[in-house]
């Protein structure tokens, strides 16, 4: 036992834990914290959090929710979720100003890759108005807002299209008589569907299932009893019954077939309402169900019994087993590795477990493994079986089979073009000791990027970042910070 571990032994006995660890420590981190405050903030107020946005010319914005202003006297800590928050959006490339940038009042938002949907009650911003209705409107970057007649009252949820030509307002309110379809290109097309059948409107989604095809031109709907109904989004559309189905489906590649998975197997149910096809009679486990595509060819994979399966999707050929024994897929690699555990996702959580390739264990207790984009390194979170999301950051040079411990407590990381690592490390519990750092494998050490810092979004085409920067219990500062050359 070292000399500081007898004395913070000695602290201890009156009553914190210990645990000693003998194992090499985590690379050596060079240089000082960097002064956050020379970096340019993009927030006015405290920041909720933040996004990134494409243009039209696939440049980068920022979006920024950004608190609203509190009551005096309020503690530290205590939001009112029904005020609006300022939305501001701030264009990265070229980098504008951000005190002088576009801002939106926002109670909801919802964002896809190139749009913000915001909506807000009116009567929040001007007490004198007595009607509760939502108003939507659409923003993108560098065109004007496009504004939809206005929804029932309640907590909106919308459902987009794929292509985001025809969205699904669900009010979520007891008051609620309907769903709404409607069109977004400005013509004013909607449509009213019903409230599936035993569902409570105010929690449609405690019982209801609800996905719009790619097109947006249908929507599937799935009541409190399994019933399957496919409506048509357009104004005077039909509506077509699939009948009693699992509640366990997706859509397959082509938007044209529900594939369930349950206890009768797995089946692909097409929605033009031809005859359900079985893919597999055996019994199909849903915690390992999904569509991937492999050396061109789209599959399901499910688990049965103890075994892996796959199948073509379209049915074009039989299942076959791909590993005799599992408990969960973790994660399939760029050359069509399986990477699995002998865990079930009820030993310790949902994507945790201890993994294999094959035969050979290459993570314990870990989460969120990826392959170095060379392929040569597997980097994940090791003894990760935590409430925190954290773990020690490891990486396998998958030839050798030599692991470096990167990092300790790390939530998050994502790799550099130049094959550097970033990583945000010392990161639970939150506070100013969180820090984020670019990592060298090859030369075994670690730099400074970012301090107090717990969270990252690369700027694409930059080597910059959008970094969350803590403040106070429950806000952030968004900084854009630099990232050193190799």
């Amino acid at each position: 036992m070292t000399r500081w571990q007898v004395a913070g032994l000695a602290l201890c006995l009156t009553g914190c834990s210990w645990v000693f660890d003998d194992s090499a420590p985590e690379l050596p981190l060079v240089g000082d914290p960097p002064v956050m405050e020379r970096y340019l903030r993009l927030n006015q107020k405290t920041a909720r959090d933040v996004f990134l946005l494409l243009d039209a010319a696939d440049k980068p914005w920022a979006v920024i929710p950004e608190l609203p202003s509190l009551p005096v006297g309020l503690p530290e800590g205590i939001t009112l979720p029904n005020l609006p928050e300022t939305l501001r959006l701030v264009r990265l490339d070229p980098q504008e100003d951000p005190q002088t940038s576009t801002t939106y009042p926002s109670q909801y938002l919802q964002a896809t890759l190139r749009s913000l949907y915001v909506m807000v009650v009116p009567a929040l911003l001007d007490p004198s108005i007595k009607d509760k209705s939502v108003v939507l409107s659409r923003i993108r970057p560098g065109e004007p807002p496009l504004l939809f007649e206005p929804f029932p009252e309640g907590t909106p949820v919308l459902l987009v299209s794929s292509n985001e030509q025809v969205g699904v307002m669900i009010s979520q309110s007891s008051k609620a008589k309907s769903l709404r379809a409607f069109r977004m290109d400005g013509s004013g097309d909607k449509r009213e569907l019903p409230i599936p059948e035993g569902i409570d409107p105010a929690k449609p989604f405690d019982k209801g299932r609800y996905q719009l095809v790619s097109s947006g031109e249908q929507l599937i709907v799935q009541d409190a009893s399994d019933n399957i109904t496919l409506y048509e989004t357009r104004s005077g559309g039909g509506a077509r019954s699939l009948g009693k189905l699992s509640r366990s489906w997706i859509l397959d590649g082509s938007h044209k077939a529900l594939l369930t998975c349950s206890d009768a197997g797995l089946a692909r149910q097409p929605i033009d309402g031809s005859a359900k096809v079985l893919l597999d009679p055996d019994p199909c486990a849903t915690d390992t169900f999904r569509i991937v595509q492999l050396q061109g060819e789209r599959l399901v994979l499910y688990r049965s019994g103890d075994g892996l399966r796959q199948v073509p999707e379209d049915g074009s050929a039989a299942p076959t087993v791909l590993i005799e024994s599992i408990g969960q897929l973790l994660a399939i690699g760029p050359g069509g590795e399986f990477l699995y555990s002998r865990d079930s996702a009820q030993t310790y959580g949902a994507g945790i477990g201890s993994g294999f390739l094959g035969d050979r264990q290459v993570i314990e207790r870990g989460r969120r493994p990826a392959w170095s984009a060379d392929r040569s390194r597997l980097r994940y979170l090791e003894w990760a079986a935590r409430s925190d999301n954290a773990g020690d950051f490891h990486s396998r040079l998958l030839r050798t089979d030599e692991v470096m411990r990167l990092a300790r407590n790390v939530r998050q990381f994502g790799e550099l073009g130049d094959g550097r690592v970033l990583a945000a490390s010392n990161s639970v519990p939150r506070g100013t000791h969180n820090r984020i750092i670019v990592i060298d494998e090859q030369q075994k050490q670690a730099r400074w990027v970012a301090d107090s810092s717990r969270e990252f979004l690369f700027v694409p085409g930059s080597s910059d970042l959008l970094v969350k920067v803590v403040i106070g219990q429950t806000g952030w500062d968004i900084r854009r910070v630099p990232i050193a050359p190799k």
